[in-house]
């Protein structure tokens, strides 16, 4: 199991993460992220969907989503055990947000998954540590979003 990182309990605590479900779905009514902030961080999206505890590893996720089974979705620049399912772009956009920790388990690093111009695959982008990433959303709002267009 992988730990999560002490930053994202922080956000959990302090209300900036959604704790339940509850919170998580209140994101359909009103967004944690601004589109003007969402799009800076992937200019191809609109909406960001913040997942609520349990986090879940793309291999826990795999047993009960045939997303992550599909050759197409399934990018080969992740490991499923060292992933952390974390969030997505949204009802539709099978983009999802993880927590990579193949290089640092204390500080892992946030990616997405893109589909490729052409429709055909799920890219991998890779990104900054959370620290960078919590900029992003409307409740953390007093740090400055350094994200460009990759995560």
């Amino acid at each position: 199991m992988l730990a999560v990182p002490l930053l994202l309990d922080e956000l959990l605590i302090a209300g900036r993460w959604p704790r339940d479900e509850k919170e998580a779905n209140a994101q359909n009514i009103k967004p944690l992220a601004s589109q003007e902030r969402v799009m800076a961080l992937a200019p191809e999206e609109q909406w960001l969907f913040l997942y609520s505890p349990p986090f879940y590893t793309v291999r826990q996720r795999s047993v009960c989503n045939r997303f992550w089974t599909w050759d197409k979705a399934t990018p080969h620049g992740i490991d499923f055990d060292l992933a952390l399912d974390i969030g997505d772009f949204g009802i539709g956009s099978d983009a999802p947000i993880l927590l990579d920790y193949r290089e640092n388990a204390a500080n892992p690093r946030v990616i997405r998954l893109r589909w490729s111009p052409d429709g055909k695959t799920n890219e991998c982008h890779h990104g900054p540590g959370l620290r960078q990433f919590r900029g992003v959303t409307r409740a953390v709002k007093a740090v400055k979003g350094t994200l460009t267009q990759t995560l």
